[in-house]
Parts: C-alpha cells; structure tokens; sequence
C-alpha cells in the first residue's frame, strides 16, 4: 500500500505530526443506528411477545417483516430490504457505514444492493442480489458488517468504485490496513488486479480516484505533502501541489476564505496549487484530466525547481 510522504516543504520546516491510531467505531451497525430490530434481539432485552403486540399495537414499534421490528426513524433501505426478505449490502450498506460514496447516477441510485442466502426466490427490479455463498443467513444483522459489505463490493464494484470504498474505510478508521489486506489476500486474483495498489493517504474518493489515474499514468504522486505556512496539502506531482475537493468538504464562504489563504501561503514559496472541485472529477472528468496534464506540462519544470531548491535549503 502507499502511505502519506514524508516530503516537507521547506526541509528546514516542522510539521506536526498527522492523527493516526487504531480503528475506531464498529462494522456493525446497531439497533440505535438502524432503528431496528429483530425478535430475537428483543427477547434478550427483555421483551416479551405479549409486550411486543401491545408495543405494536400503540405505535411505539412496526412490524417490518417477519421477525423484524422497528421505529419511526428505522432505515428504509434496510426496511425495503428486509421486507422482501433480504439484507443491504455492497455499496449501499457501505453508505449506511458512513463511507465516501463515489458519484452514482439516478438510475444507480435507484438500485439497491442486497445479499440472499442461495436458493432464494426472485429479486425485484429495482434490487441487485449478491449471493451470499450459503444457504443461511452469514450475519443476523439487518444490513452486512462492513467487512461483508466490503467483500461484496470488491467484486460487485469497478476496481475504482472498490478501491475507493476501502480507503474510505482506512480513513474513517473504521478499518486497519492489515484488515483491508486481509480482505484482497482471499479476494480472487481477478478482483486484486482490477483494484490495484491502494493508499492510506486518501482523504476523500475524490482523491482516491485522481491519485489511481496520475499513477497509472507512470507519475510519481506524494500525499498529504506538507508545506509551511500551509498544512498538509493532498498532493505533489510533476512540479505542481493539487488541492482535491470532496463534496463534503471546501464548501461555504469560511472554507473557501481558507483556501485562499493556503494558496496564499504556498505562493509564497513560489509553488502553484491546482485546486480541483467535485464536480470537476466526477461530472467533467475527461476535460479535467486534459487540463491537469497541461498544467504539468507548462509549468511542472518550473515547479520542480522551486522544489529542488526548498528542499535544498
């Protein structure tokens, strides 16, 4: 896997030190997150059938399926889901994790991604059926663990879409990088080749799916560069910094105030800083790769000397 570089702009500057630990949170979802909850679960909290129906029947809980409650606040994918007698997973389960989804179009999103146990009856139009292998459920959860959900996408997904699902997890450090190995080790070598090398340096898919192609291009790409007077900036490459928006992110009048300021600040090292935006990734993304590749052209050399001379110092 590639990692955060260790170049520091200049060489005599003192960069503080990027969070780093191990995995936080769960790759299950609760019944509090969900809004479900299923009979069985329920009886080990101490409920009791009789105290179910008088629940269902005054509305504080809703028969979803069979063997299935929930609240107001239940999740309707996982409702949808569990109502035709299946569980979410692979992209959609992923979402529900809190991963950086990349762009879907209205017709994907449309689409839900569930998973049956083998032998079961046919799925409905607007679902896309991962079969789960076994003839039993291999989770009793109402939507897959993220590792389920995960596995399912690496073969589900195109390399990009994968790979971007699995940094997200890396980043959001709901995952450790031995996990996520673990999980291309027993992948097919099919899914491996089509997913490639992965980076724990990615802050958004966004990046993830700039980084994939500058690489694949035969660039030399260093992440969450460091530059005084500026922080981190995501990316170094061919003479140029590049600054890589999510859409989740450098949006409103503060954040774009602080962009202005970093750049400001790389600037005056004499560094340029090519800003890309999300709709430019993934709404523009043949014209922006064009671009991109003619800024290194113009005025990469000149960039690459200004670097050579900030580390020289």
């Amino acid at each position: 896997m590639h990692h955060a570089s260790d170049l520091v702009l200049p060489a005599s500057a003192w960069p503080w030190p990027r969070p780093v630990g191990p995995p936080q949170g769960t790759r299950h979802l609760t019944q509090e997150e969900l809004g479900l909850a299923s009979r069985r679960e329920l009886l080990a909290m101490g409920y009791t059938d009789s105290r179910l129906i008088r629940s269902v029947r005054s509305g504080r809980l809703q028969r979803v399926a069979r063997g299935w409650y929930g609240n107001a606040a239940a999740l309707p994918p996982a409702r949808l889901a569990l109502r035709h007698g299946y569980r979410v997973t692979c992209i959609d389960a992923a979402a529900l994790h809190g991963l950086w989804i990349p762009y879907r179009d209205d017709e994907e999103r449309r689409t839900l991604h569930v998973y049956r146990p083998n032998g079961s009856a046919g799925v409905p139009e607007d679902m896309l059926a991962h079969p789960s292998g076994c003839r039993s459920w291999q989770e009793p959860d109402a939507v897959a663990s993220l590792p389920l959900a995960l596995e399912h996408a690496m073969r589900c997904q195109s390399g990009e879409r994968a790979a971007i699902l699995l940094e997200s997890a890396m980043n959001r450090r709901l995952m450790a990088p031995a996990e996520v190995q673990r999980l291309l080790d027993v992948a097919p070598a099919s899914v491996r080749s089509r997913i490639g090398a992965l980076s724990t340096a990615s802050d958004s898919g966004s990046e993830t799916r700039v980084v994939r192609w500058l690489r694949r291009r035969g660039f030399r790409v260093e992440q969450q560069v460091f530059v005084d007077g500026a922080g981190y900036v995501d990316l170094y490459v061919g003479g140029i910094l590049m600054e890589i928006d999510g859409r989740d992110g450098h949006s409103g009048p503060d954040a774009f105030a602080l962009d202005r300021r970093r750049d400001l600040r790389t600037g005056r090292h004499g560094l340029q800083t090519l800003r890309l935006s999300y709709e430019q990734v993934w709404r523009n993304w043949p014209d922006t790769k064009d671009a991109v590749l003619e800024t290194i052209a113009e005025v990469g050399a000149f960039g690459q000397r200004k670097v050579e001379q900030l580390l020289a110092s």
